[in-house]
């Protein structure tokens, strides 16, 4: 849920940014200092057991004049008393269309004002709000519909080159020819309503509808509803990233929201501020302070916030690790998700008994308490018994003068485990050879990471016939190879599955390898010589 929105919903002390109460969090007291890698927030500020609906309640009805959007480009100014009485309208609506509480709506499209809107009168109907990614094609927006049973959907006519209509009718073709309210879909069967932010399409509503659709029978039973809701109930589903799978949905509950939302205004100090969080932490736990040094502010994601609790343990033994020792992050406190919708197992994965989340994230802690991110685990590459951290060799990486972008992965190895390779792309105009890194990298760095293997990664558009296939990889000598295709983006995933599933030693043999195109098409077999 974007931060603006849900600082919309805070009460008083969280909008008076500068009250005694922010100034109160403003820098971490001196006395708290480190001495491993657990650090716990202060738990002097209570934390409020408030739904999302109260909260806007009590700052419309102290603020009812101040403004609480500004969406430019879309023309819409809305003040709190404005906001509240279009997201009760809508809510009413929504129970008028036959949306009842701990039913799903999925919001797809970018950010405007009927994003917010539903996001808030979803919210004061207990009806919960799936953030559906806008970019999502069919075959990902059948997936989060299905597996959250989404009732309604609502979305834009077009973003950029999205037609989300045409998208949905490749789910659901019964929808063209539908009532609005009344679709049964084969591939859909939860989904009955549709409801199209900015026109009148078949088988949908207008946005208009929903808001005429309420009478003082639904305003009325959303009184009611009102008071059955308890912070602790699910109020929003976000779906993470699929990097490790299809993505999974992190559930997260009134509770989560208004206490982070209200946290992060008591720190924030009306400043841009560098933070960190995950979708399954509602999702900041760290940020820092507004008086903190440049170094700070650039090298590190902040202080960890009150009533949280973090720590760094090694991954593979899961001892804790000694301070600025890399590891991974695991959060604990109000902040964490309830768990993944209806997936019990990949929770179990990460929420641990004592309800320790596993982030994923390798970082760590200084004496301060103050946390750097270093990269992911699944990333980290295990090269003889050594853990080696993609993200610290990348960035080095791009210190060179002529190196563009660069990503490293790991690779099979049979004596070493998995060897590292390092994915080059040059500025334009540049040349480099494997020697040259190499003694960019000597003295600088532990060198040894780079002795075996290096790819060299170049934007060249001979012999290619797709916008993105992956049509011909070179291998050459014993530690140079050459990829060629156009325009794909650097950390498209078949570069790190076309990598991953070659063992190193054949990289350096220059033999006949098969690899899936990224485009879907048949495999072609890829040959491969020598290249001096």
């Amino acid at each position: 849920m974007a931060t603006a929105a849900r600082l919309a919903a805070l009460p008083r002390r969280a909008l008076l940014l500068l009250s005694g109460r922010a100034l109160h969090t403003r820098r971490p007291a001196a006395s708290q200092r480190a001495t491993n890698s657990y650090v716990q927030g202060t738990v002097d500020i209570p934390l409020l057991n408030k739904t999302v609906g109260q909260c806007l309640d009590e700052t419309a009805e102290r603020f009812p004049d101040r403004e609480a959007f500004v969406f430019v480009r879309d023309g819409v100014r809305k003040t709190f008393a404005q906001f509240k009485e279009e997201v009760d309208q809508a809510a009413a609506g929504l129970l008028a269309l036959g949306l009842k509480k701990g039913d799903r709506l999925g919001m797809w499209g970018p950010n405007k004002y009927e994003w917010v809107l539903m996001q808030f009168a979803t919210a004061q109907a207990g009806i919960i709000l799936v953030s559906v990614n806008p970019a999502y094609q069919a075959l990902e927006l059948e997936f989060v519909i299905r597996k959250v049973g989404c009732k309604a959907l609502v979305f834009p006519t077009q973003f950029k080159s999205q037609k989300y209509y045409d998208i949905l009718k490749q789910s659901c073709p019964e929808l063209e020819n539908s009532s609005p309210g009344g679709i049964k879909s084969k591939r859909l069967p939860d989904l009955s309503v549709v409801i199209v932010v900015d026109s009148k399409l078949p088988g949908t509503f207008h946005m208009n509808d929903v808001m005429q659709a309420g009478d003082s029978s639904h305003v009325k039973q959303l009184r009611a509803l009102q008071q059955t809701l308890s912070c602790n109930e699910p109020i929003n589903i976000q779906f993470t990233s699929g990097t490790t799978g299809s993505p999974k949905g992190a559930t997260l509950s009134h509770r989560n929201i208004v206490n982070n939302g209200n946290l992060i205004g008591m720190r924030l100090g009306i400043t841009e501020q560098v933070a960190y969080g995950t979708t399954e932490n509602s999702p900041v736990t760290f940020m820092g302070f507004p008086n903190d040094s440049i170094d700070r502010k650039t090298k590190t994601v902040g202080y960890i916030f009150p009533h949280t609790e973090a720590k760094i343990e090694d991954p593979e033994t899961g001892k804790p690790v000694p301070l600025n020792t890399a590891g991974e992050l695991q959060i604990r406190g109000y902040r964490v998700m309830l768990g993944y919708w209806d997936d019990p197992e990949r929770t179990r994965e990460v929420i641990s008994d004592d309800k320790w989340y596993k982030t994923g994230d390798i970082a760590s802690l200084d004496e301060h308490g103050y946390c750097s991110i270093i990269g992911r685990c699944k990333d980290m590459i295990i090269r003889g018994g050594e853990n080696i951290y993609p993200a610290e060799l990348e960035q080095f990486l791009h210190t060179h003068p002529k190196v563009e972008e660069v990503q490293v992965v790991g690779v099979k190895d049979s004596v070493m485990g998995e060897e590292v390779c390092a994915c080059i792309r040059l500025r334009a105009g540049q040349n480099c050879t494997v020697e040259d890194i190499k003694a960019f990298c000597k003295g600088k760095m532990i060198c040894s990471v780079l002795e075996q293997l290096v790819i060299r990664f170049d934007h060249r558009t001979a012999g290619v016939t797709t916008a993105r296939g992956l049509d011909t990889l070179l291998l050459a000598g014993c530690v140079a190879v050459g990829f060629l295709f156009p325009d794909l983006p650097f950390q498209d995933p078949p570069v790190r599955r076309v990598c991953e599933s070659v063992p190193a030693h054949r990289l350096g043999q220059g033999s006949e390898i098969q690899v899936e195109r990224a485009d879907g098409e048949a495999p072609s077999a890829l040959s491969s010589g020598r290249q001096n």
